[in-house]
């Protein structure tokens, strides 16, 4: 069964009804001006003693996209000295630099997006992710071609195309977290085509199949980082990619031509997380996500 313009699926806590009710409502807002540091991937908090040396490598299913623009040269020198990962920073530093009108701090990816960020009082140190792409924490680059053609496809797909009767707030006004969904969900949905052909012709040799696997592979490992939350709903968000991520990295682990009854039974659950995620950020994505996280999770 294809996904053809349509994301079928949806759990009970994420049924389509709720997903496309209702439209209308006052344009997104930033409600908080600091990151929410809580939220799953999107921040990671060490002593500031810790040290990392650990890769990440790059992936991309999607043949389609343009070239990458993000800039490895420009990111030769990020790992800082002493094995430290990102770029020192202060919050108020970032915002005086960095914030938009709505008070999101949004660090170009040739310009260090991951900062190692201070806590007054405290030898804890945040380290963020603040683009609006998932990176590798210790390079600060894309695991995933990050073009324009990229967002050109993959936003209205989660916007207008799921639901054309539900008003959107613009590329411009979604969160960082937001738009690195838009795009490595985008992509993992491609992967899953790819696989469900893949096993429903019982051909696991294609490139397309094993750059798949790669895809959800490097998106599991700890060392992919998704943006930082910097609006409460950024946090649930979060939550349902770990849990997506997670079941790709378990389908990926998995070799289909010893075991495929295991690896079906993974792919279902892959999908079906997901589905989740794309579910919720269709919602996220409208004017009206308030009324509509209502129409779903209640009050």
């Amino acid at each position: 069964m294809r996904w053809n313009h349509r994301i079928k699926m949806f759990t009970a806590i994420f049924s389509l009804a709720a997903m496309l009710t209702a439209c209308g409502g006052g344009a997104k807002q930033a409600t908080t001006k600091e990151p929410v540091q809580d939220a799953g991937t999107a921040a990671t908090t060490i002593n500031s003693s810790d040290t990392s040396t650990a890769d990440s490598s790059a992936a991309d299913t999607s043949e389609d996209n343009a070239k990458d623009t993000s800039s490895p040269s420009a990111a030769s020198d990020f790992a800082s000295e002493e094995g430290k990962i990102g770029l020192d920073s202060t919050l108020e530093e970032l915002k005086q630099k960095y914030a938009d009108k709505l008070g999101y701090i949004r660090v170009p990816l040739n310009d260090h997006p991951v900062r190692r960020v201070s806590e007054a009082g405290s030898k804890n140190i945040n380290i963020a992710n603040y683009s609006d792409a998932v990176v590798g924490m210790n390079t600060g680059i894309p695991i995933h071609s990050d073009s324009q053609r990229l967002i050109d496809d993959a936003f209205p797909f989660f916007t207008t195309v799921q639901a054309p009767d539900v008003s959107y707030v613009p590329w411009e006004e979604a969160t960082n977290l937001e738009r690195a969904m838009v795009k490595t969900l985008f992509i993992s949905r491609e992967g899953l085509l790819i696989t469900e052909d893949a096993m429903n012709n019982k051909d696991y040799s294609s490139k397309s199949f094993q750059d798949s696997m790669n895809f959800f592979e490097v998106t599991a490992k700890s060392e992919s980082m998704a943006p930082v939350a910097q609006h409460p709903y950024d946090i649930p968000l979060s939550q349902l990619y770990d849990k997506a991520r997670d079941s790709w990295g378990k389908l990926a682990a998995i070799d289909p031509s010893q075991d495929e009854a295991a690896f079906a039974k993974m792919y279902k659950t892959a999908r079906t997380d997901a589905n989740n995620a794309m579910g919720l950020l269709n919602v996220l994505l409208s004017t009206n996500e308030e009324e509509r996280m209502e129409q779903t999770y209640g009050k």
